[in-house]
């Protein structure tokens, strides 16, 4: 995404009434909207379906079938019932074992 967009989203993220403070530094801070890091833990980046799609070369039912196989973990976004992605490491590790040539486990 742009600057100008994501800046956009960190306000409106920062002033949303409806979740705690904590909701919201956790969910700005997995979505990557921060400058830099702000604590000491790392935290792993939630990736919508589509990016998790585009990155392994999918379609976003295909990710959504690696899910249900157990190959990658869904994971859900802070604050929010329903919205889940996947988390960017999850991703990482399966283009890496596969550019391994290891056998995707299921």
């Amino acid at each position: 995404m742009k600057t100008p967009t994501l800046t956009a989203l960190r306000a409106v993220y920062d002033s949303d009434p409806c979740r705690t403070p904590e909701d919201r530094k956790t969910l700005i801070r997995c979505l990557g909207l921060t400058e830099g890091k702000t604590d000491n833990e790392p935290i792993d980046k939630i990736l919508d379906f589509a990016e998790a799609a585009r990155r392994l070369g999918r379609s976003a039912k295909g990710v959504h079938l690696l899910a249900r196989r157990g190959v990658i973990r869904k994971a859900k976004f802070p604050g929010f019932s329903r919205a889940s992605g996947v988390l960017a490491s999850e991703v990482d590790r399966l283009l890496e074992s596969v550019g391994r040539g290891e056998a995707v486990k299921a």
